[in-house]
């Protein structure tokens, strides 16, 4: 099966031979692909004060065959450009200083997120193969109690949130029904939804962050958006005013978003959980892999009698949690009847990084074979990085 947009953020090699020489050569970048898998559409790190100490901000990119590349200089000083990397084999990327009028032009935005305060404070976001929303504080202080993360399914590559906001709001078509690009038709409810991290209490219960507190969009395309939320002080056992942080990033071609969670405020270890929600549409959909790298599930959607497809969840875990699980819910939410999890344990001044995310029958995801194949090769990924080597 062909690997779709494998992102490798922290572990990408970067920078393990740099030579200054040769300046009107501009910089060479080469990209090696350690594993037979090809992996295709991938967004690659890259330090950039290899290349800007060099050669400035403004840049002209063109891979080996003297295609133009786009790249985005990101928040924390990494530039990123997106291609096809078939397995054993090196790519090369050549830099230049842009020439003004000549090789700079606007690129395409495919990673784009916005906050909607005309709609309870929405934090949306998207990249070319599915859209997210975080509910904010006026949902918050309106009495809202949904927790998890929500799903926007698509099936188009080019941003449409803002627009289907934008009818929705004029009161124009449903964002609820599809009009050829995809729709809302996830159901989150007081629950971990498709993919929400949380802390356990001393009880056992899981401590469900509801909405964002602040949330600062860093990067906002072409290729990546990154997002900073800092959610509400919250009591966790004998801790008082604990504040949990997210650094949410989505990088185009990828299903799945990395997530780097951190908490302010605890004073001892706690059990912390990631977690999708199991509706009584499809109670026995989920799939638990026993090497505990991922887990899936395949939701029906809110009506699954109105022809809506099936939403394909997963999550990653970087590194082996302590176990994965599904535990049911007593009393059921709405239609929530369980969550499948990984728990782990989380220490203060960690940071804890998962990833998680979804696709749809109709944009893109053939069935669950599909889409666990696609999380085990997103897994292996991890494991074994792309080496890039600034030259």
């Amino acid at each position: 099966m062909k690997i779709y947009g494998i992102r490798c953020r922290y572990v990408v090699l970067v920078a393990t031979a740099i030579c200054f020489c040769s300046c009107s050569r501009g910089v060479t970048v080469s990209v090696y692909n350690p594993t037979s898998n090809a992996r295709n559409g991938q967004v690659v790190e890259i330090d950039a004060s290899a290349i800007t100490n060099r050669l400035g901000t403004s840049l002209s990119v063109k891979d080996d065959k003297g295609s133009p590349v786009t790249s985005q200089l990101t928040y924390d000083n990494k530039i990123l450009i997106q291609g096809d990397f078939p397995g054993m084999e090196s790519r090369r990327f050549i830099f230049r200083k842009a020439q003004e009028g000549a090789d700079v032009s606007p690129a395409d935005t495919f990673c784009v997120g916005q906050i909607r305060h005309d709609m309870q404070d929405d934090f949306t976001w998207e990249n070319d193969r599915g859209g997210y929303r975080l509910y904010g504080p006026s949902y918050r202080k309106g009495g809202g109690n949904v927790s998890g993360y929500d799903i926007w399914t698509k099936s188009v590559d080019y941003p449409v949130l803002a627009s289907r906001y934008d009818d929705h709001m004029a009161g124009k078509i449903s964002y609820h029904k599809d009009y050829g690009n995809g729709m809302d038709v996830y159901t989150v409810g007081h629950t971990l939804g498709a993919g929400m991290n949380a802390l356990v209490l001393p009880s056992g219960e899981i401590a469900y962050p509801c909405a964002y507190q602040e949330c600062d969009i860093i990067d906002n395309g072409p290729l990546r958006m990154t997002a900073k939320i800092t959610c509400y002080p919250e009591t966790v056992g004998d801790d008082e005013g604990v504040v949990e942080t997210r650094i949410i990033t989505l990088d185009k071609g990828s299903w799945l978003n990395r997530t780097e969670v951190s908490y302010e405020g605890l004073s001892k270890e706690q059990g912390l959980v990631n977690g999708i929600v199991v509706h009584k549409q499809n109670p026995d959909g989920y799939v638990l892999d026993e090497g505990l790298r991922y887990l899936a599930y395949a939701d029906l959607t809110d009506n699954p009698a109105n022809d809506n497809g099936t939403i394909y969840i997963g999550i990653v875990n970087a590194e082996e949690p302590e176990i994965i699980v599904y535990e049911g819910l007593d009393p059921n939410v709405g239609d929530a009847v369980g969550h499948i999890m990984s728990r782990t344990s989380y220490k203060p001044g960690e940071n804890y990084i998962y990833y998680w995310g979804s696709g749809w029958s109709k944009g893109g995801v053939k069935d669950m074979n599909a889409w666990t194949e696609y999380l085990e090769g997103f897994h292996d990924a991890l494991q074994h990085p792309l080496e890039v080597k600034v030259k």
